[in-house]
């Protein structure tokens, strides 16, 4: 039997079209491409455990683009009806408490959730992400955005009107954002925090200071909002080990821009959340004292 191809690699019928839509919703500065022989209906090495043995897989190639490129990639993908997981050659597991390598290029491993082709690992491998896991052995929490999580394609071609241009940068005050303020801005940052966190993190916090999440965005920095913002920090520097990334308990004007905001009043030099410097031991008191990897924390 012969398979469709898309741009050079094997696919099942079901998948051209989710494809097409997510190349032209990436925008012109992201190139969807897939890996060559990591497609659908492989054999050996390239079947990727046997997920990608059956339709509806394939793995695009991430190398060039930004970590926000990526996380853009990835967020696009599943809203279109995808299973999309970032993985990058290393990575910290937080299940095993340790730095883990593999053999690969950082790519995005996409599964489409409504094929009726898939094959019984991929099957697997989707309950597994649907009920919080990663998908990979060991089952390390997913710590991608899962507001479209249970989206598939059919759904999604559904709403004539598909991915609509982003809306406008909101500007947020850094100023606003210290521990014992309340205001707007404030909100507005806990409720893009709280997207982003792992499941596990968000189940976590909520459990350990018995809250709702109806609570969660109050528009109050405390204790809550600390640990929100240094799980997310440790969260985005174990997907990205090279980045740099400080963990402090105070947002600064990196972290404001990957939450898609504008900072406004952040100094470019001696600037305590410049997330570059030493912390500041008056505004950032907890953040000098946090072990960046601690065991079992990274989500």
């Amino acid at each position: 039997m012969t398979h469709p191809t898309w741009r050079g690699v094997t696919i099942c019928p079901c998948l051209k079209e989710p494809l097409d839509e997510l190349a032209r919703a990436s925008g012109k500065d992201i190139l969807v491409s897939p890996i060559k022989g990591f497609g659908s209906y492989q054999v050996g090495r390239t079947a990727s455990a046997g997920t990608g043995s059956g339709g509806g897989h394939v793995d695009l190639a991430l190398r060039g683009l930004t970590p926000d490129q990526k996380l853009r990639l990835e967020g696009l993908a599943r809203r279109i009806g995808f299973y999309a997981d970032i993985r990058e050659p290393t990575w910290w597991s937080p299940t095993r408490r340790q730095w883990l390598s593999e053999k690969w290029s950082s790519h995005l491993h996409m599964l489409l959730k409504d094929c009726r082709h898939l094959s019984p690992e991929a099957r697997t491998q989707l309950r597994d992400w649907y009920s919080g896991g990663n998908g990979l052995v060991g089952s390390d929490p997913d710590d991608g955005d899962r507001t479209h999580l249970r989206q598939t394609w059919k759904q999604y071609r559904s709403d004539r009107q598909g991915v609509r241009p982003p809306a406008p940068q909101p500007t947020i005050a850094v100023a606003n954002l210290k521990h014992g303020r309340r205001n707007g801005d404030v909100k507005r940052y806990q409720a893009a925090v709280w997207r982003r966190l792992a499941a596990a993190t968000r189940a976590r916090i909520l459990a350990r200071h018995h809250l709702k999440e109806t609570q969660i965005a109050d528009g109050f920095f405390g204790d809550v909002t600390v640990e929100m913002t240094t799980a997310l920090y440790r969260q985005i520097a174990a997907r990205e080990p090279q980045g740099g990334w400080p963990i402090w308990a105070e947002p600064g004007p990196r972290l404001l821009k990957r939450l898609g905001f504008i900072p406004a009043g952040a100094r470019d030099l001696g600037d305590p959340h410049d997330e570059f410097g030493e912390p500041d031991s008056v505004s950032d008191p907890v953040s000098a004292n946090i072990d960046p990897h601690p065991a079992g924390v990274v989500q």
